[in-house]
């Protein structure tokens, strides 16, 4: 059967719990957010991950059959989805409180998984995914870009394990970093990327595929940051895959991030 979607993502997906006085939940995890940004920029995409056979795994299958995002692959386990405890501080900074990272543990991708990835055109993949070991399964087909966000807690470890596998890297860095997105996004792309993306809130967003692009952060009144860098990321991804030229694609990941900041949850 002729697979229909261009993208799939892969890896983590969670439930976002915001603690009281708000007390909502929400579906998140950056592979999930990733897959529903890019569905919701006009790129077919097929999500795949775990979730655990309880009331917040129906809950995420439930969002991404909203979405229309394909979720043929997602696998259900025993236990319990993952699960953030999530706190919106002052100025609308979310801060993680407890992370349950839930089945992650016994990810695990069948032949059929990797039959069906390796019919898209691009993999996404995060830090938290649990993927790193198939990076190299995946980036043996030379027809499938595969990406991956090392966000802003990844191991110098885990970033070297990864790298000479991934096409298209993604980081975010904190405001106050004491490396600037030039220097971190050179040094990234000499190690054999296709491209670096680095995006730093506030600060704005800065590519680098040889040439260096830069975008401003959009400017908008805060409610809550949690899930805009994967509304970049997955705009950004789909715009890409569209053919638009780089700034193009920055300026309308921008927006998307921005506007992802006006409202609670991820999307």
């Amino acid at each position: 059967m002729a697979i229909k979607t261009l993208a799939v993502s892969v890896g983590d997906n969670c439930v976002d719990h915001y603690l009281a006085p708000i007390d909502q939940d929400f579906a998140g995890g950056n592979a999930l957010n990733v897959a529903i940004a890019m569905q919701n920029a006009g790129c077919p995409t097929a999500y795949l991950g775990f979730i655990g056979n309880d009331s917040n795994g129906r809950f995420i299958l439930k969002q991404l059959k909203r979405f229309g995002v394909n979720h043929s692959r997602v696998k259900i386990l025993a236990g319990n989805t993952a699960c953030t405890q999530v706190n919106i501080s002052p100025n609308g900074d979310r801060q993680f409180i407890h992370e349950d990272l839930g089945p992650k543990e016994a990810f695990k991708l069948t032949e059929e998984d990797i039959q069906f990835i390796n019919q898209h055109r691009l993999i996404h993949t995060t830090f938290l995914g649990g993927t790193e070991d198939y990076l190299p399964i995946f980036y043996e087909n030379p027809a499938l870009v595969v990406s991956m966000d090392f966000g802003e807690r990844s191991s110098k470890d885990f970033i070297e394990k990864c790298l000479p596998f991934v096409d298209l890297a993604f980081f975010s860095l904190p405001e106050d970093a004491d490396i600037s997105m030039e220097t971190l996004a050179q040094n990234i792309y000499h190690r054999g990327m296709k491209m670096v993306v680095i995006t730093q809130g506030r600060l704005g967003s800065l590519v680098f595929d040889g040439s260096i692009y830069k975008q401003p952060a959009v400017t908008v009144k805060v409610i809550d940051t949690l899930g805009a860098g994967d509304a970049y990321i997955g705009t950004f991804l789909a715009s890409w895959l569209s053919g638009k030229p780089i700034p193009d694609c920055m300026s309308t990941a921008s927006q998307i991030a921005g506007q992802t900041c006006t409202h609670l949850g991820g999307f």
